[in-house]
């Protein structure tokens, strides 16, 4: 046992325990209220009346977590005051990564957000290397003040020695040791917040917490980011389906099948044999034309416009405003809405697809029929953990930016252009003799687009200079994406090669100021052009109402002329009724926004035969995927 000697001298043990304890309180507080006003913008009402006002149980619990996390880092380092300056900076990092998310995506920063966040080149990247250096400079300030501040405050709180206390110092090292074990094992409790009868949980509840996962911003401000984040740890990727088993699915599965054979009666089972796919996302590629309360001088996207009203084309519905790149190519390539997820769900790269070995997409089904899959993406692979999720869907060669043989940038920017991309992609049609299978995922427009460009076109209307010298240059880097995909369609045109091509827009950029964003409404600011196109064959002209990415898979066989499978058959009629499901906005056939509860009867039953389906084969056991998937047999199990 350790005896805690003399209390009440100011240079006892007791004292400097005492008065370490106290500090780590005092700093746990602090963190607290400064994270919860960073990300209320300072608003001290508002904090009062949602928080520490209307529920102090529920403000006082997230203060003891953020505590226990306090004395976890003074267990590992066993130094108050670089404990101190390691809270301060990890404070200020996520503080300003939340306010930074919520004013640009306008949702706030989840668990899964922070591996990326804590990547220094990946920050250069996205918010330019001023910003950066100003954050690591300043978080190195911090940490630097702090360990001058604690030898200063040393003369009050000295360091307890084993040389001169040996008992105690002995006996503080098997408290500091047991404390991290046992804190360490409570964080791992507390990341299965979402089990049934999780302690941490109940005592939120009990706390006063209400959950709002339809609209995590106001799940944020009501219940504080500390119980946010609990809130959107780890989480089941679906609620089992009611009626879920594997007669049920059999069941489906023999009905798409039927329906598939039908649709399929005039269709060549061999139209893909000579047939090169691409699915080019662009990066931010938008027509900000569209935009109301701007004015933009100059018409971005004639080419993309012009081909846009000779093939199937419309607007894609993002799944969220200015972010969600991985969503839209994960949707898009699997046929899985990110509306039936849980809401905890934000980004299946992350937090779904890496838990399996193998998992269900349309690069499975192009390697079944004999092509060559391949996967470019001109940025690092560490992105969206895209290194490991393109060789869990299969991939038979993966490119990022070091491995690409085209890595041209435009003027100014750090980016490799997409003109460099499509070259990439016409390199693998050119020299691949089996038919290629391609996924591209460009990055020359992604944000910040100011300083990029000798001539930005003005665009009128934003009263925000920052907002202005973005839009400016983003436009400009539209004209160069569309001259690029008219490049590669040139290309395609005088090619040999049968090819079919689906290139569209993940999302609108996070530049554009709350004026624009009220003046167009949540569906238009989630709006991105695409197009299905083939460079063979007689190719009708469709506008088609705003669309899901799910449903592009669909488009590109029939472009090709090709067999559904029953799952696109399921899509197919899916889409007839709902053609855009994501969250919070549902689009009807007529192409007008409609609510769930006003379905029809055979909207409800599509809706839950792709709910009992998607449910199988991402965290079900896929009984139907060889069925309804995949041209034949393939076989998928959950990696431990």
């Amino acid at each position: 046992m350790v005896r805690i000697p003399d209390l009440g001298s100011s240079r006892s043990p007791g004292w400097v325990l005492t008065g370490s304890l106290l500090v780590t309180m005092a700093v746990a507080t602090l963190a607290h209220l400064t994270l919860e006003l960073w990300q209320l913008d300072s608003e001290t009402e508002v904090l009062w009346a949602r928080g520490i006002g209307a529920e102090p149980s529920l403000f006082w619990l997230s203060t003891g977590v953020v505590w226990l996390a306090v004395v976890l880092v003074l267990a590992v380092v066993g130094r108050l005051w670089l404990t101190v300056g390691i809270v301060v900076a990890a404070t200020a990092a996520l503080g300003f990564a939340q306010h930074e998310k919520l004013q640009l995506r306008l949702e706030p920063i989840f668990p899964s957000d922070l591996a990326v966040a804590m990547d220094p080149a990946f920050l250069r990247q996205m918010i330019g290397w001023g910003t950066t250096l100003g954050l690591l400079a300043g978080l190195a300030v911090v940490m630097a003040v702090s360990v001058l501040a604690g030898r200063f405050a040393e003369r009050w709180f000295p360091r307890i020695r084993r040389r001169t206390h040996p008992r105690l110092g002995h006996g503080l090292l098997a408290v500091r040791f047991g404390t991290v074990v046992l804190l360490i094992a409570g964080g791992f409790y507390a990341s299965d917040f979402n089990t049934p009868g999780n302690a941490f949980r109940a005592a939120y509840e009990g706390s006063g917490a209400k959950w709002r996962s339809w609209h995590q911003r106001a799940n944020y401000a009501s219940n504080g980011l500390v119980a946010g984040m609990l809130y959107n740890t780890d989480v089941p990727g679906m609620v089992t389906p009611p009626g879920y088993s594997a007669q049920t699915m059999r069941s489906i599965a023999q009905k798409y099948d039927a329906a598939a054979a039908a649709i399929n009666r005039h269709r060549d089972p061999h139209a893909l044999d000579d047939v090169n796919v691409v699915m080019a996302l662009g990066e931010t590629f938008t027509d900000p034309t569209r935009l109301k309360s701007i004015d933009v001088a100059a018409d971005p996207i004639p080419f993309t416009r012009s081909l846009m009203e000779r093939t199937t084309s419309g607007n894609m519905l993002a799944n969220r405003f200015g972010g969600g790149t991985a969503n839209a190519e994960f949707s898009a390539l699997t046929g899985m809405s990110l509306a039936l997820f849980q809401p905890q769900l934000t980004t299946p790269y992350q937090m779904l697809v890496p838990d399996y070995d193998s998992f269900p997409s349309l690069v499975g089904y192009f390697d079944q029929l004999g092509h060559q899959t391949v996967a470019i993406h001109p940025f690092r692979p560490t992105l969206y953990r895209r290194s490991t999720v393109y060789p869990t869907f299969g991939f038979d060669q993966v490119k990022f930016d070091e491995e690409m043989r085209h890595q041209e940038r435009l003027e100014d920017s750090d980016l490799i252009s997409d003109r460099a991309a499509f070259r990439e992609v016409e390199d693998h049609i050119e020299r691949t003799d089996p038919p290629v299978f391609v996924n591209l995922v460009s990055m020359q427009n992604h944000f910040p687009m100011a300083g990029k460009y000798d001539d930005p076109v003005p665009v009128a209307g934003l009263a925000d200079g920052e907002a202005a010298a973005n839009a400016a240059h983003y436009v400009r880097g539209l004209r160069y994406s569309d001259e690029a995909l008219e490049g590669f369609i040139g290309s395609l045109e005088r090619s040999d090669e049968k090819t079919v091509l689906v290139y569209y827009g993940d999302h609108l950029p996070p530049f554009w100021p709350m004026s624009v964003r009220a003046a167009n409404g949540t569906r238009r600011m989630r709006e991105t052009p695409f197009l299905v196109y083939a460079n063979f064959g007689q190719q009708a002209a469709q506008q088609l109402p705003t669309t899901s990415p799910t449903h592009f898979g669909g488009h590109l066989l029939d472009a090709a002329g090709a067999p559904l499978p029953p799952y696109q058959v399921l899509l197919r009629k899916l889409e007839n009724h709902l053609p855009a499901l994501e969250h919070e906005v549902i689009v009807g056939p007529d192409n007008t926004r409609v609510l769930e509860a006003e379905l029809s009867p055979r909207a409800r039953q599509l809706l839950r035969d792709y709910r009992l389906v998607q449910y199988d084969l991402s965290i079900g056991q896929r009984y139907v995927q060889s069925e309804m998937f995949y041209p034949r047999q393939t076989s998928v199990t959950a990696s431990d």
